[in-house]
């Protein structure tokens, strides 16, 4: 025996053990003094993994706890968070190094186990063969002595013979007694057998008797045992007296017969007597010998009987004891199959009744559409009529001739379309559209019974509303149409599914009946052959996916039976696309090799144990057309994921991207916005993309994944699964490939990728494609190949030579074999015709499906490139800048606006035409590094990089990089940025918008952007807050000489009056082309205001004018007025008053609008912040009559009869009181033009409050108002509840403000107007989007929204910040909220909830795991 931890110097020794050696973690003197244990170095090993998992364990679960919120992570966790990912990486390398030591340390461990195995072997054996020597020599031994003892007595009865002679008489004597003696104990013996026979019987009885029950069997056989051992020692006693006293009477009947014949001589008379007496005696000593031989031989056959007696019984109290562990056994899997049984229909009756709740909730909503629908329809229905009878009223209303001449128009249409229809082309010609002239159409038919008339503006008004009403009732009834046999193909696509579904459901059930009655015989099968002998042993079987399974089987078993096996574990229905693969490890480049077994041979033959490394995988990498068992699809599918997320094929981060997107389709489904919270619940980035992508962290990843995965609406999973492989195969460079290593004559190790389309020859790290060979087509077209010890031979087709690609035995066959299979799996009229001879071709056949269960390899495969556009490379500069090792701690934060921007390009698949840098926080030193990069990616070559092969990289380049809009507006920037800004202009030759707005010119840098300018086909320029003065506004002018120039906006500078002459003077040329320019918070005062409207006077330009908050005072305001009146082409015209310059008053602004009344080219108009309300009165005479009203007329222009074709109206903060309000309501309550109408901050409510009646008769009646701003009017909570009343019957409004208005608890619950809130969020069918911040509401009020929220359908936001909201309104509030599916953002920010951080997380996570929203902010 060895000291514990000495190797002895006889210690076997094997050429797979190598000298360990000391890993960095452990110290030197604990490592040499474990080197030689292996037990020892083992424990350690462990004790440090275990370590080191409970570390990683304690950071998974840190860094989990963090990611469960984003705003927790951003708030405490930003600057924690690189030292943690740091530690991570640090942990997961100490890990790697770790496992590494246990599986090098597992290695010699079995190493250590199989020596000790061989030497207990040969012990064992050499043990025997002693034995079986010690018993020859004992036997010898006995042998020897019996000799030596026979020689001795010999001796000694010749020495004796003289003196027994003498002694005859004496013995003949006593002759007599010893023949009495003998007579006695053969009697004795007689009675031993008498009592053995009964002792037999008994045994026989005692066997009949165990047959009865175990347990006596097992006492009596004890017994018997026991009884048997001692009736052997007493025949053996018996026995080997018998035998002393047979060599005592033999031998004394030798010397007596000597004796005899001694003293013949002398003795004569005796003589004769003697040799009578000696005959007497032979004969009786013979018969003696004859019946003890008898007597001995029977009890020699008794104990032989009675041993095989005993041999039986045993053996049947095992086979019994077998029986009855065989019946345990299967009583046990009999309750866990009872047990999953039970845990299956309990699965399916909740399925069942899940089901059964989402039919009954699809029937009620399908039943509510309909009834909605149908409401709609009796409006839409009640409209026309109405609008038809306003028609007739309209038509009686008018004169004799407005009738007749409204009639001739009405046969003239009838007749234009009735000879459009007689000469209408066929359908298939394209035809083009004939224009007539207006007076076509409106000239009057010449009689001479009927003088010429023409029709009043306001006819030919009204008429125009008629018609664009009934337009908008038939595109109404149109679109309702159209939603109709939408819902109905929805409806069928669904009733298919379920038939799809229910068709699948049957095959599974039937697959699953089939699988039982195989795995009942296979049961039966292992049960006999266990009791024949056969060994059942386990082994471990790995899974793509990371899983292990314990898999029983025989030795005996082949790999076919050992695949059925695992499927049946795994429930998956037995195909010839399951492998079992062994992985060997050989020290190459791709480390671990799998050598995928033979399915016909048994495991014995495969040399596969216990031990072995076993992977339950696909072989062949193609695309089924059709699968029909949809857990081998998945199977596959995971396959194909993990190789892309490990890494083993090489994929470009756009390609990994949009391959997770359907990654997440497949598993969750649709996308929402709990779904979206729950990407990294449980996993990290590494389950949907490789680890090389963009380290930005887990909130802009989970951001751009969940885009992505909106993208993928609609996809089953099935779908989403061949989506997913299709688009690997038609953008991926390496799909479908398996790798092996192949070396050159010179011994340089390359990479050979084996694929469905042929053999591939790449670089060592699998990014340089050096050479393919294909089945079908190409310059190097496959022709044949061999197999060889030290690698694989290919032939190319017109070439008489073969090239050798070395490589390891194993490999060598791997290679082989799956070239063969993949060339049998081309289509057939494909193998014929390029008549390649396979070994072994039907045996090869039988193993694999049938070539068409596939579609066609791949026609033109991808080649691997590093970067496939212009924006990827973009992206990965930048990247590389910001994330350079060289200067850690001065590291500039990514510009994420950027990488979004960029993101978007990629994902969408569309070109880099915008980029929107506004408000990205960026300074000078990220807008130079931004700039530089632009222009370096604008001027790349793909075709200049080196490559150690010719590659053609333009076949797939996208020169995706095409900005045509920049905006870097509202950065930090400083003047430093402007060098930059001019070498974006100069390169970007594309750009049309352009917007610096921020940037500080100074009145002295405009030249240096307007230079680069000049070269652009510009369209649209913003320039505002530039500090740009009359100097700088001078360098712009050339600009107007641009024809492509739409757009100026020149707001919050330093422009005066002095250089208005010189713009006016460029906007008066023939070839300006602005539409659109912005002098807004400039020092312009009335005289330029002068210049500048005689111009605009005379060449009608531009349309857009902002000249809000300039210095111009009351006179300013009416030379507005009289642009107006001009109708000089303006059609939006902002005039506000922000920092107070403007100051139009009421009368100016009655001015203002009465020239809009008769102005049908205003479109949109800001009046904000200017003291309209303050002199806009009703005027009464001294006897209180109302003489004039100042506010009627001021919204004359918004009548029905007006001819202004105002759209959005903007009316904030100018001192408007509830007057002014009624004034406008009643002059909207039939205009049908206005869109847009913001009110904000004036006094509209009454003296209480509450709501005026004219705001209820607008919102009831209006048809075409869609934006509402109504906040900070000083509504009470009873306004509102008249207001929530009103919103409920309205379908128009798209978006409401009613922020800054009041909605306390206390009132709601004083007046009892919970109802009113409810009804009008559950009702209302037409808003988006509602914002109540500041209206000091609670939990009560919060609650009854989110239960009308629960009804509504088409909300889409919610903004409701800073009111009087705690947690439990929130925790209520969320169940609501679960029920609606549309609500995509709620935002309920309070300090209140932020004060308590522990109250902030568990309201924010609440509501992230109970709802679909996709954007909460608290």
């Amino acid at each position: 025996m060895s000291l514990p931890g000495v190797k002895p110097s006889n210690w076997p020794t094997s050429k797979y053990v190598r000298e360990p050696d000391c890993p960095s973690w452990m110290p030197r003197d604990a490592f040499e003094s474990a080197k030689g244990d292996p037990e020892k170095l083992l424990e350690l090993c462990h004790q440090k993994i275990q370590t080191s998992q409970r570390t990683l364990d304690t950071t998974r679960k840190m860094t989990e706890a963090l990611h469960q919120d984003p705003q927790y992570q951003y708030a405490h966790a930003v600057q924690q968070f690189e030292e943690l990912r740091k530690e991570h990486l640090q942990l997961n390398d100490s890990y790697n190094d770790l496992e590494t030591i246990n599986e090098t340390v597992q290695e010699v461990v079995e190493v250590l186990r199989a020596d000790k195995h061989q030497l207990l072997t040969e012990l064992n054996e050499i043990k025997r063969e002693i034995s079986i020597q010690s018993i020859e020599n004992t036997k010898l031994a006995l042998k020897e002595k019996e000799a030596i003892a026979f020689q001795e007595g010999l001796t000694k009865k010749l020495d004796g013979q003289d003196a027994q002679v003498r002694q005859l008489d004496d013995e003949l004597r006593d002759y007599s007694n010893s023949q009495v003696q003998i007579n006695n104990e053969i009697a004795s013996l007689e009675g031993a057998g008498h009592n053995l026979s009964l002792q037999a019987a008994s045994l026989s009885e005692l066997r009949n008797h165990l047959d009865g029950t175990r347990l006596h069997q097992e006492e009596a056989i004890r017994a018997l045992e026991s009884e048997i051992e001692h009736k052997v020692q007493e025949v053996n006693a018996h026995d080997e007296q018998l035998w002393d006293f047979k060599r005592d009477m033999s031998a004394r009947i030798l010397a007596l017969q000597r004796k005899v014949q001694a003293a013949n001589d002398e003795l004569a008379r005796l003589r004769r007597l003697s040799e009578h007496e000696m005959n007497t005696l032979s004969h009786q000593n013979r018969a003696l010998n004859d019946e003890l031989k008898n007597r001995s031989d029977g009890l020699y056959a008794t104990r032989k009987e009675m041993n095989e007696f005993s041999s039986s019984a045993n053996r049947e109290v095992n086979i019994k004891k077998e029986e009855i562990q065989q019946c345990l056994s299967i009583v046990d899997l009999v309750e866990r199959q009872n047990a999953g049984l039970e845990a299956s229909i309990a699965r399916m009756l909740e399925q069942n009744r899940v089901s059964e709740n989402q039919i009954q909730e699809k029937d009620n909503i399908n039943n509510k559409n309909l009834i909605e629908q149908a409401n709609f329809i009796a409006m839409v229905h009640m409209e026309l009529q109405t609008v038809r009878e306003d028609l007739y009223m309209i038509k009686s209303r008018l004169c004799h001739h407005c009738r007749d001449r409204l009639l001739a128009h009405e046969m003239l249409d009838d007749e234009a379309e009735e000879l459009a229809r007689l000469h209408e082309p066929p359908m298939s010609q394209a035809v083009a559209p004939v224009v007539q002239h207006p007076n076509q159409l409106t000239q009057p038919p010449v009689s001479s019974q009927q003088p010429l008339t023409q029709m009043s503006p306001q006819e030919e008004v009204e008429k125009l509303r008629v018609q664009d009403e009934l337009s908008k009732a038939h595109e109404a009834l149109e679109a309702l149409n159209r939603q109709l046999l939408e819902e109905r193909e929805q409806r069928a696509r669904e009733r298919r599914e379920e038939e799809d579904a229910r068709l699948q459901e049957e095959d599974d059930r039937l697959s699953r009946q089939q699988e039982e009655e195989l795995r009942k015989r296979r049961n039966d099968e292992d049960e006999k052959r266990k009791q024949a002998g056969d060994e059942l042993k386990t082994f471990t079987i790995r899974f793509m996916n990371g899983t292990r399974k314990k898999v029983d089987a025989f030795m005996t078993d082949t790999v076919q039976d050992l695949i059925d096996r695992v499927c049946s574990k795994v429930g998956l229905r037995p195909s010839e696309m399951f492998y079992i693969a062994h992985s060997v490890n050989e020290n190459s480049v791709l480390g671990m090799v799998d050598r995928f077994l033979d399915r016909s041979k048994t495991l014995y033959e495969e040399g596969i144990n216990t031990k072995c490394n076993l992977l339950f995988k696909f072989k062949h990498y193609k695309r089924v057309i059709r699968w029909a068992d949809t857990n081998a699809q998945d199977r596959f599918f995971q396959q194909v994921h993990q190789n892309i997320v490990s890494e083993y094929y090489p994929t470009p981060e756009k390609l990994a991207v949009a391959l997770a997107g359907y990654e997440l389709q497949t598993v969750f489904g649709d996308a929402t916005g709990k779904k979206r919270h729950s990407y990294f619940d449980k996993v990290g980035l590494d389950a949907y993309l490789p680890v090389s992508v963009t380290p930005l962290g887990y909130e802009y990843w989970q951001e751009r994944l969940f885009r992505n995965h909106k993208r993928r609406k609609g996809m089953s999973p099935t779908d989403a699964r061949n989506k997913y492989i299709d688009t690997l195969r038609q953008a991926g460079s390496h799909w479908g490939m398996t790798y092996f290593d192949i070396r050159d004559k010179e011994n340089r190790p390359f990479v050979a990728g084996i694929a469905e389309d042929g053999l591939h020859v790449l670089s060592s790290d699998k990014r340089v494609l050096i050479q393919s060979l294909k089945f079908m087509h190409g310059p190097n077209q496959l022709a044949g190949w061999e197999k060889s010890s030290t690698g694989i031979f290919v032939k190319k087709r017109d070439s008489k030579f073969m090239t050798l690609y070395a490589s390891s035995k194993l490999q060598s066959e791997e290679m082989h074999n799956l070239l063969s299979e993949y060339y049998l799996m081309l289509p057939r009229e494909v193998q014929q015709a390029l008549g390649v001879e396979i070994p072994d071709r039907d045996a090869l056949t039988q193993g694999l499906l049938p070539p068409e269960t596939f579609l066609p390899p791949l026609d033109n495969r991808m080649v691997p490139v590093e970067f496939e556009s212009a924006a990827e490379y973009l992206k990965t500069i930048y990247l590389e800048q910001i994330f350079s090792p060289d200067d850690v701690e001065n590291r500039p934060e990514p510009v994420l606006k950027f990488i979004n921007e960029v993101d978007d390009a990629l994902d969408e698949g569309h070109p880099l035409s915008s980029m929107d840098l506004s408000l990205a926080g960026m300074r000078d030193s990220d807008w130079a590094m931004l700039a530089e990069l632009i222009v370096r990616a604008m001027d790349y070559d793909p075709t200049a990089e080196p490559s150690i092969v010719p590659t053609d990289r333009l076949r797939n380049w996208d020169s995706n990089l095409q900005l045509e809009r920049l905006s870097i507006a509202q950065n930090d920037l400083t003047g430093a940025s402007i060098p930059s800004t001019r070498d974006v202009l100069n390169r970007c030759t594309q750009l049309t918008d352009v917007d610096v707005s921020g940037l500080p010119l100074d009145n002295r840098h405009e030249a240096t952007l307007v230079e680069p300018l000049m070269k652009l086909r510009i369209q649209n320029l913003a320039m505002n807050e530039c500090l740009v003065g009359d100097k700088g506004v001078r360098a712009v002018l050339d600009l107007f000489t641009n024809r492509t120039l739409h757009t100026l906006l020149l707001n919050k500078n330093r422009i005066t009056a002095n250089v208005m002459g010189d713009i006016a003077g460029c906007l008066d040329l023939p070839y300006c082309s602005i539409q659109n320019i912005g002098l807004g918070t400039n020092k312009i005062q009335l005289r330029g205001l002068e210049t500048l409207i005689k111009v605009m006077e005379r060449a009608r330009k531009p349309a857009t004018l902002n000249f809000s908050d300039n210095p111009l005072q009351a006179r300013g305001g009416q030379r507005f007025g009289q642009l107006l009146e001009q109708q000089c082409g303006v059609t939006d015209l902002d005039i506000s008053n922000t920092t107070g310059q403007m100051n139009i008053t009421g009368d100016v602004a009655l001015y203002i609008t009465r020239q809009l009344l008769n102005n049908p080219e205003v479109t949109r108009i800001n009046f904000s912040d200017n003291p309209i309300g303050q002199n806009l009165h009703q005027l009464t005479d001294p006897a209180g009559q109302v003489t004039r009203d100042l506010p009627l007329e001021f919204f004359t222009f918004l009548e029905r009869e007006a001819i202004c074709n105002l759209t959005t109206l903007q009316l904030n903060r100018c001192e408007l009181t509830n007057d002014h309000g009624a004034a406008l309501t009643s002059a909207l309550v039939d205009n049908y033009k206005l869109k847009v109408l913001e009110v904000s901050g004036n006094r509209l409510g009454l003296s209480d409050g509450n709501l005026p009646q004219g705001w209820v008769d607008l919102l009831t009646a209006t048809g075409t108002l869609e934006d509402l701003d109504i906040s900070k009017n000083s509504f009470s909570s009873k306004g509102m509840a008249v207001l929530f009343t009103a919103l409920a019957r309205n379908r128009s409004l798209r978006k409401v403000d009613l922020s800054g208005n009041r909605l306390t608890d206390e009132a709601i619950s004083s007046t009892g107007t919970q109802d009113e809130i409810v009804y009008m969020f559950s009702s209302n069918t037409s808003i988006q989007e509602i914002s109540m911040a500041e209206m000091g509401f609670g939990d009560d009020v919060l609650e009854r929204i989110a239960e009308g929220i629960s009804e509504n359908r088409v909300l889409k936001k919610l903004l409701a910040p800073r009111n009087n909201i705690s947690t439990r309104g929130i925790l209520d509030s969320t169940k609501h909220f679960a029920v609606n599916t549309t609500l995509e953002e709620l935002e309920l920010t309070c300090t209140r909830v932020q004060q308590v951080e522990e109250e902030y997380m568990r309201s924010y996570k609440f509501i992230i795991d109970n709802t679909n929203l996709e954007t909460i902010l608290l």
